[in-house]
């Protein structure tokens, strides 16, 4: 069996961008992936990142920003937080702050293909099978990690009854890359701008996180997608425009 300098055992952005990083210092690298579920395999991929500059600019030097298709990123320049309260607003903008941008937001799936293509050419790098081990291990295979439970390393765990809804939508006006959320108990939604060129207007795409109650989570879940759209509406006062699902819910 071959021997490594490190084991980077998960194969997500965190796992892959480790190992590529840690490559390029010269290190031997094993790379092992965890069996797909069968819920991530057969849902629809809605997920998105907001990355910082930091993370940016090491996906620059590990070659794989400038990888990224047309559409898989969005700058986000502008932010805007409302509360319970009318009046109640932060508002941030790069302008001001003397940055480019303030974050960017991610095609989640884009993101990861372009890392899987990078370790492709690493000669560093090896995939290896779950029997694999090394001296120094990076453990990300997130939070369900069993590797984790193995080594009898336990991390705490808050239920605060609450579930993350998330989807892709279009809305008739451009986004201008100005990100939306509003913290209005018990609900938490955010409007990330995400460009999207297979709906015709690149710039006129959201990616939807909303977290609600677990009972509230089953009703939207269950509504069809007009009745759903109507509660985004409302939800958000219309500030986005009327805003439409462009593929299922997650």
């Amino acid at each position: 069996m071959p021997t490594f300098d490190v084991l980077v055992r998960g194969a997500g952005a965190v796992g892959l961008a480790g190992a590529l990083a840690l490559s390029r210092q010269g290190l031997k690298v094993g790379l092992w992936a965890p069996p797909a579920s069968a819920a991530a395999a057969s849902g629809p991929d809605v997920r998105a990142y907001a990355l910082n500059a930091e993370s940016v600019a090491l996906l620059t030097e590990l070659k794989v920003w400038h990888a990224l298709p047309a559409g898989a990123r969005t700058a986000v320049y502008d932010m805007r937080i409302e509360g319970d309260r009318p009046g109640a607003v932060l508002e941030f903008s790069a302008w001001s702050h003397g940055v480019g941008e303030l974050a960017w937001i991610v095609d989640a799936a884009a993101l990861e293909a372009a890392l899987v293509g990078a370790v492709g050419f690493s000669p560093h790098i090896t995939r290896v099978g779950d029997g694999a081990t090394a001296d120094l291990q990076v453990l990300a295979e997130g939070r369900d990690s069993a590797s984790r439970e193995r080594l009898g390393i336990r991390m705490p765990r808050q239920a605060y009854g609450q579930r993350g809804l998330a989807a892709r939508l279009w809305a008739p006006q451009p986004h201008a890359g100005l990100a939306r959320q509003w913290f209005r108990s018990p609900d938490v939604l955010a409007l990330l701008p995400l460009d999207q060129p297979q709906l015709g207007r690149a710039d006129s795409g959201y990616g939807l996180v909303w977290s609600v109650p677990d009972a509230r989570a089953d009703t939207l879940m269950a509504m069809d997608d007009a009745s759903f759209e109507a509660a985004l509406m409302d939800a958000t006062a219309a500030a986005a425009g009327p805003l439409r699902l462009a593929g299922a819910r997650a």
